[in-house]
């Protein structure tokens, strides 16, 4: 539910933003390119919120930290 929540939040901010931006230079909003930045801003704040509060990546990082250990500390072995 995070995921969404951030994801709108963001969208809805860059969109306000552009809109200000463009009316502070009194021209006119570009419907596309509000679409645009909206939607990558929110893609991209999804992905951050996803990599970084996915629990199948927190196992997968627990489970590699013992090898990677190993890798470092441990006596090579040729």
């Amino acid at each position: 539910m995070m995921l969404v929540i951030v994801s709108v939040a963001v969208a809805l901010v860059s969109f306000i933003i552009y809109a200000l931006e463009r009316k502070s230079k009194d021209e006119p909003i570009v419907w596309t390119d509000a679409l645009k930045i909206s939607a990558f801003g929110g893609l991209i704040s999804a992905g951050i919120v996803f990599t970084t509060t996915a629990e199948p990546i927190k196992e997968v990082v627990k489970e590699a930290v013992p090898a990677v250990q190993e890798m470092f500390v441990g006596t090579p072995s040729f």
